[in-house]
């Protein structure tokens, strides 16, 4: 079990590093019209993958997990996700009016990956291998194409997406004795209304994060959405590393004592991560990005306290799902996002082209699912308990905080901070964590 987690963390680990050092490179060397659409790109293949997803994911990959005929559950899901896929074509033909959205057309490659099915048959290390490829490959793209061939950039990345994706379902395809091309059957539509509510939300979901750039790229400037991509990649990382932590301990999160240290590890990780962007930017910005971003300050501030408070009920999605309140944890996304992408249009037509202001639109949608989650998981003494918990760390913060400012040694400060961090968690929750 050990080794399983720490090849898929590895792995893991390896896309996430990727993303942070290719996230400076594009902060430092490539122009902001050339991220900004690098970025309305990446967001857009999201939103592909989880429509077609569409809610089918976690029942299938369940299926897949328990049944003896699981070829047969893989095949009619791939089917769906196909046929979904080539309807999609049509929404590519309003290219000609919104260029990017040219990318529908290729929804089938999207379509035919079936990397799910990898967990659902107990192949996480290959499932995460795969994801890595998803990410090295279109990097070392960009890489490559930034410093030889500028001008075609853009058809460079979108083509090593392309060519990752159906690697990566031939690989899949290969390693689970299954056909990569599968036929469309209109019948086999029907699993997305079963599955209708957990869909519209786990397409909402990304809106509270990089996903909104499908809408603030609408109105907000070229500029101001180069800048928030890569603000907001760098917050996806963090939500990731969130996720692997759910998922070591998923089976498990129906127990309360289970989700709340979920929940410790969590909180410790946003409190760092605020941390970080509010008080120690001088020595974030040039690592991961560049010192112009130190001008960001009101945003990193705004989407580390949307991290920071929404790391308390990290647990409480897959909560929801396990003990079968799926209509409360659709509902909750749903409300949330809207909430999300209504304030984002809102007080651009309010204030303005200000860059704070969608940072400040994932804090009210992260700040509403919270809530809506705690009251959903009906719990006593949720937020008490976890602050309680959370307490010391806030004290070495604070301390680091005011360390910082006496002695005005930013980065030496700030590693020594990571460091007495790193040393407590792991001696605090060492023994809890051995008896889940």
């Amino acid at each position: 079990m050990i080794k399983r987690l720490a090849i898929v963390g590895a792995f893991t680990g390896v896309a996430h590093l990727t993303n942070i050092l290719i996230l400076k490179y594009l902060a430092i060397n490539i122009s902001p019209a050339s991220i900004s659409a690098i970025g309305e790109i990446d967001s857009l293949v999201i939103l592909i993958v989880s429509i077609i997803s569409f809610g089918l994911q976690l029942s299938a990959t369940r299926k897949i997990a328990l049944l003896e005929n699981w070829k047969s559950e893989y095949y009619a899901t791939q089917s769906a996700r196909l046929t979904l896929s080539l309807f999609l074509l049509f929404v590519g033909l309003t290219g000609f009016l919104i260029t990017k959205n040219i990318l529908f057309l290729f929804s089938p490659i999207f379509g035919l990956n079936g990397d799910y099915a990898l967990y659902g048959r107990g192949k996480p290390q290959l499932g995460a291998f795969v994801s890595l490829l998803r990410v090295l490959i279109p990097a070392g793209s960009l890489f490559l194409a930034s410093m030889y061939w500028s001008e075609y950039l853009i058809a460079i990345y979108i083509s090593s997406i392309l060519f990752s994706y159906i690697l990566a379902g031939i690989i899949v395809s290969k390693s689970l004795g299954v056909s990569y091309l599968i036929k469309p059957k209109i019948h086999n539509l029907k699993k997305y209304w079963l599955h209708f509510g957990l869909g519209i939300a786990s397409v909402l979901f990304l809106f509270i994060g990089v996903s909104i750039i499908n809408v603030v790229s609408l109105i907000y400037a070229t500029s101001t959405i180069a800048v928030i991509y890569i603000i907001l990649k760098f917050y996806m990382v963090f939500k990731g590393v969130r996720q692997i932590i759910v998922q070591s301990f998923y089976m498990e999160l129906t127990q309360a004592d289970t989700a709340f240290k979920v929940d410790q590890l969590a909180s410790v990780g946003g409190l760092v991560l605020f941390t970080s962007f509010a008080f120690f930017l001088d020595v974030i910005a040039p690592a991961f990005f560049s010192n112009d971003f130190i001008n960001y300050s009101t945003t990193f501030v705004i989407i580390g306290l949307a991290g920071f408070i929404s790391s308390f009920t990290t647990s409480t999605g897959a909560r929801l799902l396990l003990v079968n309140k799926d209509k409360e944890y659709a509902r909750n996304i749903i409300v949330s996002a809207g909430l999300t992408i209504f304030s984002s249009i809102i007080l651009y037509y309010i204030i303005g082209n200000e860059l704070y202001l969608i940072a400040l639109s994932i804090l009210f949608g992260e700040l509403l699912l919270s809530i809506l989650n705690i009251f959903s998981i009906q719990e006593k003494g949720f937020i008490f308990k976890r602050l309680k918990a959370i307490y010391p760390f806030i004290i070495i913060a604070l301390s680091f905080i005011i360390i910082n400012f006496l002695t005005n040694q930013s980065k030496y400060t700030y590693i020594t901070f990571l460091i007495v961090i790193g040393i407590t968690v792991i001696l605090q929750m060492r023994n809890k964590l051995n008896t889940t």
